[in-house]
């Protein structure tokens, strides 16, 4: 059985405003952030924004937002990240990942998430980043995650995914 195209665009980086009123996830919480947030953090700098759109209809599909943020040395044993690091150890925010009800189950979140570990490996090429941090929602993302290589932090729903590794299953 052969690979078939990813029915979605490659994540791009919004450019202007983007409308998220008919755009549903089945999160009421990220749902409302898009709606009320998304635009003004994309625009002043404090999250930037990665659109990704159905290649046949150009329907907004999916979205994710990568911050900067850091990591207090204290919250994890990780060795390497607690070897020779700051109080505060440099890393990147994966934020508000979400995928529109209708193209849930058809691997675009995975691809989102490959997306934001490639640019932020290409960051910490660049800049201190050690890692990429996640805040998972509920249980099943947080298993979801971990079957990505993603670890969690001691006593958190936080995790983390070390730089400059890849993903087991991406």
């Amino acid at each position: 059985m052969g690979m078939t195209a990813m029915p979605f665009t490659r994540p791009e980086r919004a450019q202007c405003p983007v409308d998220f009123t008919g755009f549903d996830c089945g999160e009421q919480q990220i749902n409302d952030w898009l709606k009320h947030h998304a635009n003004a953090s994309n625009k002043n700098g404090s999250a930037a924004l990665y659109l990704s759109y159905d290649h046949e209809t150009n329907e907004l599909a999916g979205v994710y937002t990568l911050s900067s943020t850091t990591v207090a040395r204290d919250e994890t044993y990780a060795p390497w990240m607690r070897r020779n690091s700051p109080i505060l150890v440099p890393a990147a925010l994966l934020g508000q990942l979400a995928v529109a009800n209708h193209f849930q189950h058809r691997g675009l979140a995975k691809a989102l998430i490959r997306d934001a570990v490639d640019r932020t490996l290409q960051l910490s090429l660049t800049i201190g980043i050690r890692a990429l941090v996640v805040d998972p929602l509920n249980s099943n993302l947080t298993m979801f995650y971990d079957s990505l290589g993603f670890e969690g932090f001691n006593g958190e729903t936080r995790m983390y995914f070390r730089m400059p590794n890849y993903p087991r299953t991406l």
